[in-house]
């Protein structure tokens, strides 16, 4: 037995050795990433409803297409799409590049923070052992990823500037993080306002932060936001109507939510992190050193980002935290390994530790090869196992050449999968009825309208396609007008199908 624990001791040891050496951190992110990228493009003939949004916008440049969400994401898919095709390839390089981009932001600024390397790669890789980070971004979220990518910019920028607050270009990359930041997410806001009143915390950054070189990095996040949010406030009405009332008394069912996403986001992590390191909740043990000064700096953001959600959730009575919104609390593992290496430790903890960061990046596109064979013999509805390759030849084998495609989004996300099957044609979302790109039949060509809804669903949803085009469109297609079912087999599906319900005209109004 000793033996054994031997040579797994000798293997954890390796695995950091691979992690904290040369090229480590950045090989291990681009090989993980590129694995990602090959088995969720290459394998699943569809894709869910965030990156089927972007695939909808990406139709046409605009300077803001939901009051919810701001245009970066979609700017990057379309810059993405002009070379591979508007297709699943096109969201998920832009997705999984900026999930590389968020490890390898963490590890430039880790490699400042921390006192070994071996430190510094596992905390920059650690985010993965939270399981929104490790799995749920595989198949879901947007905006989320490309914000944690420039929550990770931030951080870089700041730890920059309290190691060299004269630095010219820090301010001027800083402003352009932030610019970037601002048309994001929306809640990148809280993370950098919350980031910079704990900045204030520290001398080193209180001086860069009250700077006039800041002026600069104000500027250019000025001049680069600008177009957006002059875009949100002529919509101000949308976003205004979006926000909750302030409660007449506390809200303890929110603050439920919201204590449940913060521990919800954090797991496994912090049950990892303190089996691992136990010791850094022992204020009895003297550490081994100082920590570094950042870690009292990300404590303070922290405790402002926990405190302004938990004043939220008990002041407004449709408080609703959604998991993932706290993205915002990335640097919580960061803050936890300045820590942990400031105190004592028994020996190969951290190699331990950095097994299980591995072990969460390998299951990655492992467990997509394995969701992709397993998914469909349980699954009630395989939104991403839809063959809409199959669909599309058969729409064309119906007749269908080009025009405008008006498809119900509901229960299946066909509008932006339609998109990456049918690139002839304008497709139109009817969820999104505010996102219309120009026509693209000809002028004088009387082109063709196809409306398009899951015939897999509950109930019958032929009326109210046909309804909203009609409302949309002015087409003017009749309640009865025929229509088609068109059946084709999942992949791995043993036998279970996907339909779809098609009506196919000439153009009618402006749906041509």
């Amino acid at each position: 037995m000793a033996g054994i624990g031997t040579k797994f001791q000798r293997l954890l040891n390796a695995n950091l050795d691979v992690l904290a050496g040369r090229p480590g951190v950045p090989a291990v992110v681009l090989v993980v990433m590129a694995a990602l990228v090959l088995v969720r493009a290459g394998l699943y003939p569809g894709t869910g409803g965030d990156d089927g949004e972007q695939l909808i916008f990406s139709q046409v440049f605009a300077w803001g297409y939901q009051v919810r969400n701001p245009p970066l994401y979609t700017w990057a898919v379309m810059g993405v799409s002009q070379v591979t095709g508007a297709n699943l390839w096109a969201v998920n390089i832009v997705k999984f590049a900026l999930l590389a981009a968020m490890y390898l932001f963490l590890w430039r600024a880790c490699r400042h923070l921390f006192r070994t390397p071996e430190m510094a790669a596992v905390a920059a890789l650690s985010p993965v052992l939270m399981y929104y980070v490790a799995w749920e971004v595989l198949t879901g979220f947007s905006h989320t990823v490309m914000t944690a990518a420039l929550y990770a910019a931030t951080f870089l920028m700041v730890v920059r500037l309290q190691r060299n607050p004269e630095r010219t270009t820090t301010f001027l990359l800083l402003g352009a993080v932030i610019g970037l930041g601002a048309q994001a997410k929306y809640a990148y806001w809280i993370f950098l306002l919350s980031l910079v009143a704990a900045g204030l915390f520290d001398r080193a950054l209180r001086r860069a932060f009250l700077s006039p070189r800041m002026l600069l990095a104000l500027a250019v996040a000025a001049a680069l936001a600008a177009p957006h949010y002059h875009w949100l406030w002529q919509h101000f009405a949308g976003l205004k109507s979006q926000g909750g009332a302030v409660a007449q008394g506390l809200n303890l069912k929110g603050l439920g939510h919201a204590l449940n996403a913060g521990f919800g986001f954090l797991t496994p992590f912090w049950l990892i992190a303190l089996a691992c390191f136990p010791a850094v909740l022992n204020r009895k043990a003297p550490p081994i050193a100082p920590a570094h000064p950042m870690a009292r700096v990300i404590g303070i953001h922290l405790a402002l980002v926990l405190a302004g959600t938990l004043i939220g959730a008990l002041l407004l009575p449709d408080f609703r935290l959604r998991t993932h919104y706290m993205f915002v609390l990335l640097l919580a593992p960061v803050w936890f390994l300045l820590l942990a290496e400031a105190a004592p430790r028994r020996p190969g903890r951290v190699a331990a530790f950095a097994g299980a960061v591995s072990l969460c990046l390998a299951a990655g596109p492992v467990g997509l090869a394995v969701k992709f064979v397993a998914e469909p013999l349980v699954c009630e509805r395989c939104q991403h196992h839809v063959p809409y390759a199959d669909l599309a030849a058969q729409i064309r084998a119906m007749g269908f050449r080009g025009g405008t495609v008006s498809a119900y989004w509901h229960p299946d996300p066909l509008p932006g999968n339609l998109r990456a099957v049918l690139p002839e044609a304008r497709v139109i979302s009817l969820k999104h009825p505010d996102v219309i790109p120009p026509e693209r039949t000809p002028a004088g060509e009387a082109g063709q309208c196809l409306v398009v809804w899951s015939a897999d669903a509950r109930r019958d949803l032929k009326l109210t396609a046909i309804g909203e085009t009609n409302r949309l469109f002015a087409a003017g297609i009749p309640p009865g007008a025929p229509h088609r079912l068109l059946v084709a087999p999942m992949p791995m599906g043993q036998g279970k199908t996907a339909t779809l319900g098609v009506v196919l005209t000439d153009g009618r109004g402006k749906c041509r």
